[in-house]
């Protein structure tokens, strides 16, 4: 390519030596070469360290630094940090336990080129232990209604699926560093909320790694305070973006998160918790919105089911 700008790959690591390796080799092996690769590591107590010190050593395109004591503990202020650190013309944020397909960056430059676009957004596929072990696909990039589908789930960008222009993100608020899980639905609903301008890229061009860790904490009890929280703002996010109506439509959709969300909370036992999620459901929703959701609960489970999904 005769034009090409420099896109920083950031990426948030911690004790990642077993895995980091591949991610790394698939960057090395992008068929667009002017990049540079910054990764985070988050106080790692194996040897990802070490890993990163070997690939910078040959290759130094990749850089490391550790997140500064100053800043939070988590990915979503390694993300950030390294956003500072960076001086790409293109920004693409990645995990440290997943592969790219060689030709993402090249694919997703060309895609935003000399165009109004403000980003573009890849598909990708979830596999487990070899690429041809694929157990879902990340292909949901777009519809006519993109911030109320976000919302609800019927679209979806993965961390690595978005590849930004610098000048878009320049005057935005990045990853919220108070939250441990479901800071990218967080982040991508607040972005689409502000622009939805971007470009689909309809191609699997990452490989999102299902493994034991990559789910833990999911679910987990410790990290329902940030799930609770994520969708307290995201709520937040809702009621200052659309009319009344479209509000009360998708107050359900809460309802039933809230809703999840207090029942796990009962279920831990943890007094503090349970009155922070109930505090949560009780501000967040009326009382006609409690007995309405409690009856679409039991005449249609499936919505239920869908939510849990989500």
């Amino acid at each position: 390519m005769q034009n090409n700008p420099l896109v920083s790959i950031l990426i948030p690591a911690f004790n990642r030596a077993a895995l980091l390796h591949e991610t790394l080799d698939s960057i090395i092996a992008q068929t667009y070469t002017n990049w540079e690769c910054i990764v985070v590591d988050d106080g790692s107590t194996d040897a990802t360290l070490n890993v990163l010190k070997v690939y910078a050593q040959k290759e130094p395109r990749i850089q490391y630094a550790s997140r500064p004591t100053t800043r939070p503990k988590g990915a979503n202020a390694c993300r950030n940090y390294a956003f500072e650190l960076s001086k790409g013309t293109y920004i693409q944020w990645f995990d440290s336990d997943d592969a790219m397909h060689a030709e993402k960056i090249e694919t997703k430059v060309k895609a935003l080129q000399n165009t109004e676009f403000d980003f573009a957004v890849c598909e990708g596929v979830e596999y487990k232990d070899s690429f041809s072990n694929v157990i879902r696909k990340w292909n949901q990039i777009h519809s006519n209604q993109v911030l109320e589908d976000h919302i609800t789930g019927k679209v979806n960008f993965h961390t690595n699926g978005p590849l930004f222009k610098r000048s878009f993100l320049a005057d935005k608020k990045l990853f919220d560093e108070s939250l441990m899980r479901k800071q990218e639905w967080e982040f991508y609903s607040r972005l689409l909320s502000q622009s939805t301008n971007y470009k689909p890229v309809y191609k699997a061009l990452y490989f999102f790694r299902s493994h034991e860790d990559s789910m833990n904490g999911k679910n987990h009890i410790s990290t329902l305070k940030s799930r609770i929280h994520s969708n307290q703002l995201v709520y937040t996010l809702v009621k200052n973006n659309f009319n009344k109506e479209k509000v009360a439509e998708l107050r359900i959709h809460f309802f039933y998160k809230f809703l999840l969300h207090f029942k796990l909370a009962k279920q831990s036992k943890n007094k503090s918790l349970i009155w922070f999620s109930f505090k949560s459901l009780w501000k967040h929703l009326t009382f006609k919105d409690l007995i309405n959701g409690f009856f679409k609960l039991f005449s249609k489970p499936q919505i239920l089911k869908n939510i849990f999904r989500s």
